[in-house]
C-alpha cells in the first residue's frame, strides 16, 4: 500500500474518531438517550441537527394561554346540542316515526306569510353517473327553467349545484346565457349556497370543502355576475358545526339544513328553535353567527314540506312518478274542489308555522330531479297559481307567493325586526353540530362514515398534491414574473390544476365520498380520481423543475413523483429509485409555513450508496429489508431511512450516488418471530434473530417512547420517557357482525369480538439508528407500528398503518374496528372529536343506548383526556369513530354489508379495495392536574396540532436519474417560519374560465391551543408575534393586496405588506394578491 493511501485512510479515521467524539458531547444535536441500541450508532451522525434549544422549554409567552374566559357565565342562555338529547323522546310511533309536536292552530291568529320555493335536488352522482344526470334529468330541468320563468314572471326557482351549471353553459348560445342572467337580476332564479357541489358534511376536510366552495363562486361570479349570499344544503347525511362558519366567512348571511334527527328537531319545535343563529364554540359575541332554518320534517320532497300529513301533501306534487310502481298522487285544482283544496293546504300551513317562532313559512316544492319536463313546469305553476290567489282573496289571515331563499329570509328578519322592536338577533343561539343523523325507525346514518374507506383515502392523498402543486404553481409563476420571463407552461399547469380540483370538488359530493353511490358510478369516480391524482403530480414536476431551473427549462420534464397509482382501485406504490454513480437526485418539497425536521424513508435498489444533501455534507442512514414474503428479503430492493431539513415551502435536493463500499449506511437488526428463518441474500449484512415462536414481549422505543408488545404483536403498555410514566394501553382488531346494517346505516347485532384471537401471526422487528418497526402480518391484515429516533415532533407519536383486505367471503357482513384501551379515566363517556379537520367538539357517549347511536366522524382526529393526561388518535383519513367505554377509543377501518338498508341505493356495499388506513397515536401528561369540566369543546395542544399538520400534509419527494448541471441545490423562498399556531390554508394561483390569470389566493388559519402541555421538539414559534405578508412571502412580487371574504367574492380593505396580521384564534383570514 502506498504511503499516500495510508495517510488517508489514518486521517479519515482520526476525522470519524473526531465527529464521534465531538457528537457525544456537544448539545444542541440529535440525542439519543444511554442505554438505547442506537448509542452504538453514533458515529453516524455527521451533521449538527441544529434544534434551537430554547424552543425545548414547556414555558410558554403567548396570550392565548393569558386568556381566562368564564365559558358557563357567556352561555347562559346558549343551547349546545351535546345537551339536546338529556331533553328528547327518542321514542318511536306509528309507521316507525319519531313524534312531532304541532300546537293547536287555533293559536295561530297573526297574519302568516307563505313563501312558495321551486327547486330541483340534483345529485351529481348515485344511482346515476354524473353525465348520465346531467343527459337525462338536468338538461331538461335548466332548458325549460329559462323558457318558462320567462314565460311565468312570477314563478321562482332556485339553483345550488355549480357543476351542473359549467356543463350546461357550455352548450349555451350568447343570448341564452343573457336570459339566465336576466331571471338573476329580476329575482326569479337564485344561486343558493354555490359551491361546485352540495358537499358531505361528515368525512370531508376543509381545506376541500372551501377550495369546491371557491370554485363554485368564483364560475358563478364569472359567468352569472352574481354572488350567493343564502346556503341550500339539503340532503348531506347530518350537519357539522364547520360548515356554518365557512358559509359566513364566504359571505352567506342565512342557510336552510334538512337532515337533522327528527327527534332532536322536536326538541327545538318545542323551544320554537328550529330558526336559530348558529354560533361556533369559541365565538362570545356573535361575529360568526349565521341564521339557520331547518326544515321540519322528514324529506325535502313535496309529501313532506307543506305540513304534517304527507297524504294532503302529496295532492300538491304534479311530477311523474319515477318508478312504474307509483301512481300519481297530485289533484288538479278545478273550479269544483277549489274551495276544498284550498282548504287542506291553509291548515297545513297554519300548523307548519305553529312549529316556528315566527309566522313567515317557507314551503320548498321539489324533490330529486323534479321540474325536468315541461309540462310540470305548466302543472305545478297553474295549480299553485290558483290555490294562491284563492287563499289570498279570503279572508284567512294569509299571504301566499313563489319566492327565492332570498324573499323568504328578508320577510323573516322583516318580521323579526317588528316584532322585537327593532332589535335584531332575537333568535335562540345555537353551538354544536348535528351529528349522528337519523330519520326513523331509530335507525342511524352513522355507517357511511366509514363506507367504502378506500376513497376516502385516496381523496385525501388527492388533497395533498393538489395543495402542493397549488403552492409551487404560485411560486413558479411568480418567480419568472420576478425575472421577466414567461412561465411557458402557466396554461398547461392551470389546465391540469382545474381538472384536478374540479374532479376532487366533484368528489365531495353527498353521495360521493360518503361511498353511497351504485358500483357503476363509484368507478367513475375512481376513474375521475385516478385522472386528478396523475395530474396533480405531473403539475408538481413541471412547477418543481421550473423552480429549481430558474424558470428556463420547463421541458423535458425529468422529475417523477416517488409514489404513484398504477389504476383506480389499488393502494398507492413506491418506485424502488435507481441509484447511478452519476448520481440520483431526490428533489424534497415542503408544503408547510414552518420549518420541519423528520425521518423520510425511500426504496432504493442497491444498498451500496452516499447520500448528500445540498450542503454536499454526507448523510447517514438506516437500511432496512424489504420483504417479498413473510420469510423471504428481496435482493435488489431495500429501504433506507434518512433525516430531512427543510424550511418552510422549500424545495431541498438531495443526491444519492452508487459506490462499490457504503460508509455511512447502518443495517438494521431484524427479529422474527413465528415464522421460517429468514436468510440474508449475498452481501448482505442485516443482524437477524429468528424464533420459531414468540418467547418473549417485544419492544420499540426512541428518545421520547418505549411501546411495549404482547406476544402477538399487538401494542399493550407505553412509557413516556420524559416524564417517567407508563401509559397502560391495548390495541386490538375486532369486528362487528351486522344485523341490519347498509351502506348508509349501521346496525350491529351485538357487541364487537375480537378476529385475531384463534391466529398465529408472523411478526417482524426491525431496529436501527433512525426508526423501530413492528410490523405483524395477518391474512387479510397488515399492521405496523413504528418509531422514528429524532428529537422532532415526529418523534412523540406512535406511527400506525393498517392494510386490511376485505374481499373475501369470510369477511362478508363484518364491520373492521381498530380498539385502543387506555387508562384514561373518562368516566362520564365524555371525548373529543375534530369537525372537518378544523375544530374539536365534545361528544358523550350514553351507554344505555345502542352501540351505532354512539359514533361519530373524524375527519383528523379523536381525543380522550382525564385530569392529568390526554390520549389522542391522529387519522390521515375519514373514519366513523366512538369511545364506547371508559379510556376506549376505535374507529371503524372498513365494512362490508351485503343487504340494502332500505334508503335509495338498492343494495349492499361489497366492492371492497384493499385498504390503507395511517394514524398517529400520541400520549401527552398535562403540565398542572386540570378537571375536565367543558366537554362542549376543546383544543389540541400545540406539539399535537404540528403533528397533525404533518401527517395532513406530508413531505413531496421527486426523483431522477437523469444527469444535470441546471438544477439549483435548494429554493428557500420563505426566510423563518411563521408562529406554530398560523397555517397556510391555502396559496394557489385564480384563473379565469379561459384559464387567465386573475389574482392570487391566500387563506390563513391561526389556531387555538390548550397551553397546559409541554413544548418540547417544536421548530416554530411559540410566541404571540402576528405575521406579516411580506414575512409570509418574502421572495414572491406582490403589486397589491386585497383582504376579502372567504371565496373572494366581497372585497374588504387594501392591506400592506408590512402590515401585522392580528388574527383571532379561531379564524381565517383571505387575501386577494396580484403577482402580475
Amino acid at each position: 500500500m502506498k504511503f499516500q493511501q495510508r495517510l488517508m485512510m489514518l486521517s479519515s479515521a482520526a476525522s470519524l474518531t473526531l465527529v464521534f467524539l465531538l457528537l457525544l458531547y456537544s448539545p444542541g444535536v440529535m440525542h439519543v438517550p444511554r442505554g438505547h441500541p442506537a448509542t452504538r450508532h453514533r458515529r453516524a451522525l455527521s451533521i449538527d441537527y441544529d434544534f434551537d434549544s430554547n424552543q425545548w422549554t414547556p414555558a410558554l409567552q403567548n396570550p392565548q394561554c393569558m386568556e381566562n374566559v368564564d365559558v358557563k357565565q357567556l352561555d347562559t342562555s346558549t343551547i349546545f346540542t351535546q345537551n339536546l338529547p338529556e331533553q328528547t323522546n327518542y321514542k318511536i310511533y306509528k309507521n316507525n316515526q319519531y313524534k312531532l309536536q304541532h300546537p293547536n292552530i287555533k293559536g295561530v291568529a297573526e297574519k302568516i306569510n307563505v313563501i312558495i320555493l321551486p327547486h330541483s335536488h340534483v345529485d351529481a352522482g348515485w344511482l346515476q353517473t354524473i353525465e348520465e344526470y346531467y343527459v337525462n334529468h338536468v338538461k331538461g330541468i335548466l332548458n325549460n327553467m329559462v323558457k318558462k320563468l320567462n314565460t311565468y314572471k312570477d314563478m321562482t326557482f332556485v339553483w345550488a349545484e355549480t357543476v351542473f351549471l359549467s356543463m350546461w353553459w357550455n352548450e349555451l348560445d350568447d343570448d341564452v346565457k343573457h336570459q339566465v342572467r336576466r331571471l338573476i337580476q329580476r329575482g326569479q332564479l337564485e344561486i343558493a349556497l354555490g359551491g361546485w357541489v352540495m358537499s358531505d358534511e361528515a368525512s370531508t376536510h376543509y381545506p376541500s370543502v372551501i377550495d369546491q366552495l371557491m370554485e363554485g363562486h368564483q364560475w358563478v361570479s364569472e359567468n352569472l355576475h352574481t354572488k350567493p349570499v343564502n346556503s341550500w344544503a339539503i340532503d348531506p347525511f347530518g350537519h357539522s358545526g364547520t360548515m356554518p362558519y365557512l358559509w359566513k366567512q364566504a359571505g352567506m348571511e342565512n342557510m336552510v339544513i334538512q337532515r337533522v334527527h327528527q327527534a332532536i328537531k322536536a326538541t327545538l319545535a318545542s323551544q320554537k328553535a328550529l330558526e336559530f343563529n348558529w354560533r361556533q364554540n369559541w365565538d362570545f359575541s356573535g361575529s360568526s353567527d349565521i341564521l339557520c332554518h331547518i326544515m321540519p320534517y322528514v324529506y325535502y320532497g313535496m309529501q313532506y314540506t307543506c305540513g304534517p300529513d304527507k297524504q294532503i301533501c302529496a295532492m300538491y306534487d304534479y311530477g311523474k312518478p319515477k318508478s312504474l310502481k307509483e301512481q300519481p298522487t297530485g289533484r288538479e285544482i278545478t273550479k269544483q274542489n277549489i274551495a276544498t283544496q284550498a282548504k287542506y293546504l291553509y291548515e297545513q300551513y297554519k300548523m307548519k308555522a305553529g312549529l316556528y317562532k315566527y309566522n313567515t313559512v317557507l314551503v320548498p316544492v321539489g324533490d330529486d330531479f323534479r321540474f325536468d319536463t315541461s309540462l310540470e313546469w305548466d302543472t305545478h305553476y297553474h295549480n299553485y297559481k290558483k290555490v294562491m290567489d284563492y287563499i289570498n282573496n279570503q279572508n284567512w289571515n294569509m299571504s301566499i307567493q313563489f319566492g327565492t331563499l332570498k324573499d323568504y329570509f328578508r320577510l323573516l328578519r322583516d318580521e323579526e325586526f317588528r316584532k322585537s322592536k327593532g332589535i335584531y338577533d332575537s333568535f335562540p343561539v345555537l353551538k354544536g353540530d348535528f351529528f349522528p343523523y337519523s330519520d326513523q325507525n331509530s335507525e342511524y346514518w352513522t355507517g357511511y362514515f366509514s363506507t367504502r374507506p378506500f376513497h376516502k383515502q385516496l381523496s385525501r392523498d388527492i388533497e395533498d398534491n393538489l395543495r402542493a402543486a397549488d403552492i409551487l404553481s404560485t411560486l413558479a409563476y411568480s418567480q419568472c414574473k420576478k425575472y421577466g420571463i414567461d412561465f411557458e407552461r402557466h396554461h398547461d399547469v392551470a389546465s391540469q390544476l382545474q381538472e384536478v380540483r374540479r374532479n376532487l370538488g366533484l368528489f365531495l359530493h353527498h353521495d360521493a365520498i360518503t361511498g353511497t353511490a351504485k358500483p357503476h358510478v363509484v368507478e367513475d369516480y375512481e376513474n375521475k380520481l385516478l385522472k386528478a391524482f396523475n395530474l396533480s403530480q405531473n403539475v408538481i414536476s413541471i412547477t418543481a423543475q421550473n423552480l429549481l431551473t430558474d424558470c428556463e427549462h420547463d421541458d423535458p420534464v425529468i422529475l417523477s413523483p416517488e409514489k404513484f397509482r398504477t389504476d383506480a382501485h389499488s393502494p398507492l406504490r413506491r418506485y424502488t429509485v435507481t441509484v447511478t454513480k452519476r448520481g440520483t437526485k431526490l428533489i424534497y418539497f415542503n408544503p408547510l409555513a414552518q420549518e420541519r425536521t423528520e425521518m423520510v424513508t425511500l426504496i432504493v435498489d442497491s444498498f451500496n450508496i452516499e447520500i448528500k444533501n445540498s450542503q454536499h455534507i454526507y448523510i447517514p442512514f438506516q437500511i432496512n429489508p424489504v420483504f417479498t414474503s413473510t420469510t423471504n428479503i428481496h435482493q435488489t430492493q431495500f429501504e433506507i431511512v434518512f433525516q430531512l431539513e427543510i424550511p418552510a415551502f422549500g424545495l431541498e435536493t438531495y443526491t444519492l450516488y452508487k459506490v462499490d463500499r457504503n460508509v455511512y449506511g447502518y443495517w438494521s437488526t431484524v427479529e422474527t418471530f413465528n415464522l421460517e428463518p429468514v436468510q440474508n441474500q449475498e452481501n448482505m449484512k442485516f443482524k437477524l434473530k429468528n424464533y420459531r415462536k414468540v418467547h418473549k414481549n417485544s419492544y420499540i422505543e426512541n428518545e421520547f417512547i418505549k411501546a411495549n408488545f404482547d406476544r402477538k404483536g399487538m401494542l399493550n403498555k407505553v412509557y413516556d420517557k420524559t416524564v417517567g410514566i407508563y401509559n397502560e394501553v391495548e390495541l386490538d382488531f375486532m369486528s362487528y357482525s351486522s344485523e341490519g346494517s347498509g351502506a348508509y346505516i349501521f346496525y350491529p347485532s351485538g357487541e364487537a369480538v375480537g378476529i385475531l384471537e384463534e391466529i398465529v401471526p408472523n411478526i417482524r422487528v426491525i431496529k436501527g439508528l433512525f426508526m423501530e418497526q413492528i410490523q405483524v402480518v395477518y391474512k387479510n391484515l397488515y399492521h405496523s407500528i413504528t418509531v422514528f429516533d429524532t428529537p422532532s415532533t415526529q418523534g412523540q407519536g406512535l406511527h400506525v398503518e393498517n392494510k386490511i383486505d376485505m374481499r373475501s367471503k369470510v369477511m362478508s357482513d363484518n364491520e373492521v374496528i381498530m380498539r385502543i384501551n387506555s387508562d384514561v379515566k373518562n368516566s362520564d363517556g365524555s371525548f373529543y372529536t375534530d369537525q372537518n379537520g378544523y375544530q374539536l367538539i365534545g361528544r358523550k357517549t350514553n351507554f344505555n343506548r345502542r352501540i351505532e347511536t354512539n359514533y361519530y366522524p373524524i375527519t383528523t382526529m379523536v381525543v380522550l383526556e382525564d385530569s392529568v393526561k390526554r390520549v389522542t388518535l391522529h387519522s390521515k383519513q375519514s373514519h366513523g369513530a366512538a369511545s364506547l367505554h371508559q379510556g376506549s377509543i376505535e374507529v371503524m377501518l372498513d365494512r362490508k354489508v351485503l343487504s340494502d338498508d332500505n334508503r335509495g341505493l338498492g343494495e349492499g356495499v361489497f366492492d371492497n379495495r384493499p385498504t390503507i388506513s395511517n394514524f398517529i397515536l400520541q400520549f401527552e401528561h398535562k403540565s398542572s392536574a386540570v378537571p375536565v369540566n367543558n366537554y362542549h369543546i376543546a383544543f389540541p395542544s400545540l406539539v399535537s396540532s404540528v403533528i397533525n399538520e404533518c401527517l395532513q400534509q406530508p413531505v413531496q419527494t421527486l426523483f431522477t436519474t437523469v444527469r444535470n448541471d441546471v438544477f439549483l441545490p435548494k429554493i428557500h423562498p420563505k426566510s423563518q417560519s411563521i408562529p406554530c399556531d398560523v397555517s397556510v390554508v391555502s396559496l394557489k394561483n385564480l384563473v379565469t374560465s379561459d384559464l387567465v390569470y386573475s389574482g392570487s389566493s391566500l387563506i390563513i388559519h391561526r389556531k387555538k391551543f390548550d397551553c397546559n402541555f409541554p413544548t418540547a421538539g417544536l421548530q416554530c414559534s411559540i410566541t404571540s408575534t402576528n405575521p406579516t405578508l411580506s414575512s409570509l412571502l418574502p421572495n414572491i412580487s406582490i403589486s397589491s393586496v386585497r383582504e376579502t371574504t372567504l371565496t373572494h367574492l366581497h372585497r374588504k380593505s387594501n392591506v400592506l405588506l408590512e402590515k401585522e396580521l392580528a388574527i383571532p384564534t379561531m379564524e381565517m383570514m383571505s387575501f386577494l394578491l396580484d403577482l402580475s
